[in-house]
């Protein structure tokens, strides 16, 4: 099997906010269904690894946009792992439109854990790992930061929002915070979008939103449950 797996991926009508423009969630969701189909047709897909003792669960996201897609485009999408540093798996993509124009792509960062216990595991307990060292034209994920944001709201976690693992899905996160965005940043063109998932949220939690503007061009959201913070995530605009 090639170590760059490629799959063909239709942007649908309920992908797309009111602009016309695929949700930044859609795309979430596309990385994490390249992830997933990757493994699979290694012959490890979600019930494989499970019975092994391993679940991915992306703790970081980068992602740069050279155009959001528009509904029923027929995108070509390409994704490899790109290595190992320190607990992290690295996983890149790069995604095309049908006449070979790129329309973003992404650097991510996979924390390997035990289903049975949610332990992090060392990377050196999955032994089928394809390291390319191959780096996605994107900016590197980091660790975010917050440093005096106002409160914009709260989002109960609702059933809907959970996956299998019982978890709040990753894209629906992206979700949230979007929908706590001023106005006047939701019709503004994106260029990059990055997020850190600090700590799961689960059925019954109530995440406070929280919001700082850095400039004329950047927002960051925070997510907080309790004492603990949820995620952080930053929207970069085009000048």
């Amino acid at each position: 099997m090639e170590k760059i797996f490629r799959r063909e991926q239709e942007v649908h009508f309920y992908d797309c906010d009111p602009q016309s423009r695929m949700k930044i969630s859609a795309a979430n969701r596309l990385l994490a269904d390249m992830a997933d189909a990757h493994y699979a047709a290694r012959g490890m897909d979600h019930r494989w690894l499970w019975e092994h003792g391993f679940v991915f669960l992306v703790s970081k996201v980068s992602i740069r946009f050279d155009r959001l897609p528009c509904p029923r485009e027929i995108l070509t999408a390409d994704t490899w792992e790109r290595g190992i540093k320190g607990a992290s798996f690295l996983r890149d993509f790069e995604v095309r439109d049908a006449e070979g124009n790129r329309v973003l792509t992404a650097c991510t960062a996979w924390m390997l854990v035990d289903p049975a216990t949610w332990q992090v595991l060392r990377p050196s307990a999955f032994p089928n790992a394809q390291p390319t060292g191959i780096e996605a034209d994107c900016p590197p994920c980091r660790r975010l930061k917050m440093d005096e944001g106002l409160p914009v709201g709260k989002r109960e976690v609702r059933y809907s929002d959970l996956d299998a693992n019982g978890h709040v899905y990753n894209a629906v996160y992206s979700d949230i915070a979007v929908d706590v965005l001023p106005e006047e940043f939701r019709k503004k063109q994106l260029y990059t979008f990055q997020i850190n998932f600090i700590h799961q949220a689960v059925l019954g939690d109530t995440i406070s939103l929280f919001l700082q503007q850095t400039d004329d061009y950047t927002v960051v959201i925070k997510g907080v449950v309790g004492d603990h913070d949820c995620f952080l995530c930053e929207f970069g605009y085009r000048s």
